[in-house]
């Protein structure tokens, strides 16, 4: 899944082995700036363009419930 803050220029990509990557648009390049395991399954992301947050809907959070990770970027 992607999802592209175009005001910010960067791109989120969240795949289903739960590993989430972001990379930065510089001109008509992609330069990575970092991947990490979020959560199992963490493969659906979204992003609001004006406050930068970043969202994931997890199936399953620490308690076994459903979970929306909000997340900011550093």
């Amino acid at each position: 899944m992607l999802a592209f803050d175009a005001s910010a220029k960067r791109l989120y990509v969240a795949a289903e082995s739960g590993e989430v990557a972001v990379f930065a648009e510089r001109g008509r390049r992609l330069t990575k700036l970092g991947q990490a395991p979020l959560a199992p399954a963490a493969h659906t992301v979204a992003v609001d363009p004006r406050t930068h947050l970043v969202y994931f809907p997890l199936e399953r959070g620490s308690d076994g419930r459903p979970q929306l990770r909000i997340m900011a970027p550093g």
